[in-house]
């Protein structure tokens, strides 16, 4: 174990009010729940006690579950000791649950038995909250932290099968004088981790906290109505497991809350937020880049008379290129954020395919003109139109027909067919003679900011190209495919569901 500097844990004040301890909304369940094993225990006591006992034991695994697996996100050291030492709590209290008076599933038929796991339960979990504010402070591993408590449980429950450990319960006598004042000692104990808790409160995660502080309360209450019962059947021991039930839920909101809810509240907090930049900067970056290319594209045709050096003209050229590749490349960052956010909103009409696979490539006229390149569009008959949005569409078509026009060397060919299947299925396939993608990097194609090869990364772009389109393919209910040969080239196939 190796200490460590513990920040403060943040107050997050959008953690709705319906989750806060103080919200009503908060106890519905547990109350509804009570309310039902009230009601059940005037008919079976013993249905009563096995249905609360397996709501706390099945609580202790979700939250062991929840603080373990999302302990590498939240390093919230506090929560991943409480929530190892609590799912050993929930297998010692599934143990007093089976050796219950009247289960018959293991060979007891007394109540002392149960008493006994329950009291060293009672302890062990008490002992657990008032060493967590200790040890909330050291990065342990957690493997060694959940055997550690394993053992501790083991040997305790060793203790009790021995026939060593002290009565607890005495028939027709009822508690002994060792559980009662065990009773007190544990009290004592959980109001010292109620202190302590309060104290290094600096350790724990805000929203957590007064969950935790509730959670012992209740379980104070819990302890001191077993102190009252004569009767394992009797009704201080009925509300002294009702108390249980409201602990042991105040602890799983404790944990739900620091490890799920505020997390991903602070995550969608920081998406919006990454919006909100990118909605601000689309403006500030586009303007500049705009005036950028119209006033090089100005003096690159000489509106105004000859530059004065030919030098002039490719260095004109060149702040052209830049200029246009920097805006292509804001552009996809852009739109994928809007795709990411949710934000990217279709608005479908009927489309022309040719038409539009057409506008497309005659806005790659220069760069198809300067490889000499053979670009054929094709459309059959029956594809007369498309229900989908048009800025869209463009989208999608100009960043695969970029693609191709990008990779396919000198002289090669590309085409852009639109085809309908038997289902009544458009099918958008655009092929090129390129390099072509090894099998092997397929898988990896089409993730954003992927680049598959030294070849590929050359060619500059972000790597969105791809991604962006499946993306929008996506949005109209279609799927993208890529076929791909070495030395062959590579056909991107766009299959939209059948239209009325």
């Amino acid at each position: 174990m190796t200490d460590s500097t513990v920040p403060a844990s943040p107050t997050l004040r959008s953690i709705p009010a319906s989750l806060r301890v103080t919200a009503l909304q908060t106890w519905y369940f547990p109350a509804a729940l009570s309310v039902f094993l009230v009601a059940v225990a005037q008919f079976n006591f013993l249905v009563f006690h096995t249905l609360a006992e397996l709501f706390a034991i099945i609580v202790c695994f979700i939250l062991f579950a929840l603080a373990w697996y999302t302990h590498r996100f939240s390093r919230d050291h506090f929560l991943l000791y409480l929530a190892c030492g609590m799912f050993w709590i929930g297998a010692l209290d599934l143990a007093h649950t089976l050796s219950y008076k009247g289960m018959g599933l293991l060979p007891v038929n007394e109540a002392n038995t149960a008493t006994q796991i329950w009291l060293v339960t009672r302890y062990l979990q008490a002992l657990l909250l008032l060493t967590a504010p200790l040890m909330a402070s050291r990065n342990t591993d957690k493997m060694m932290l959940f055997l550690v408590f394993g053992l501790i449980a083991a040997l305790t429950m060793l203790w009790v099968a021995s026939g060593h450990f002290p009565d607890a319960f005495v028939e027709s006598q009822g508690l002994t004088a060792l559980k009662i004042w065990s009773e007190y000692v544990i009290m004592a104990i959980l109001a010292g981790a109620l202190t302590l808790i309060w104290k290094r409160r600096a350790a724990v995660a805000a929203d957590a906290l007064p969950f935790l502080l509730v959670a012992i309360v209740f379980a104070i209450g819990t302890e001191l109505a077993f102190t009252l019962y004569i009767d394992v059947y009797g009704f201080s021991n009925l509300v002294g497991h009702i108390l249980k039930l409201f602990s042991f839920w105040a602890i799983f909101q404790a944990v739900a809350v620091a490890s799920l809810i505020r997390p991903y509240q602070a995550l969608d907090a920081s998406n919006r937020a990454k919006d909100d930049f990118l909605a601000s900067m689309s403006h500030d970056l586009r303007t500049p880049l705009n005036s950028i290319l119209g006033f090089s594209d100005m003096m690159r045709s000489q509106m105004f008379g000859p530059l004065g050096h030919a030098k002039y003209e490719d260095y004109i050229g060149n702040i052209h290129a830049s200029g246009t590749h920097l805006l292509g490349l804001v552009n996809d960052i852009l739109d994928l954020s809007k795709l990411e956010s949710g934000q990217y909103e279709l608005n479908r009409q009927d489309l022309n395919p040719r038409a539009l696979a057409e506008e497309v490539v005659r806005s790659f006229a220069p760069a198809i003109a300067a490889k000499d390149m053979d670009v054929n569009v094709a459309c059959d008959a029956e594809v007369r139109q498309l229900s989908a949005d048009e800025r869209a569409m463009v989208q999608l078509l100009n960043n695969l027909v970029s693609n191709a026009v990008k990779f396919t060397p000198d002289n090669g060919k590309i085409s852009i067919a639109w085809s309908k299947r038997s289902d009544g299925a458009a099918i958008l396939q655009v092929s090129d003679t390129g390099p072509g993608i090894p099998a092997s990097q397929l898988k990896r194609l089409g993730k954003p900011y992927v680049q598959i090869d030294p070849y590929v990364a050359q060619k500059g772009g972000t790597g969105l190209g791809l991604f962006i389109a499946r993306r929008i393919a996506e949005l109209h209910g279609a799927k993208l495919r890529i076929n791909s040969k070495p030395g062959v080239g590579t056909t991107v196939t766009v299959i939209f569901p059948p239209q009325v």
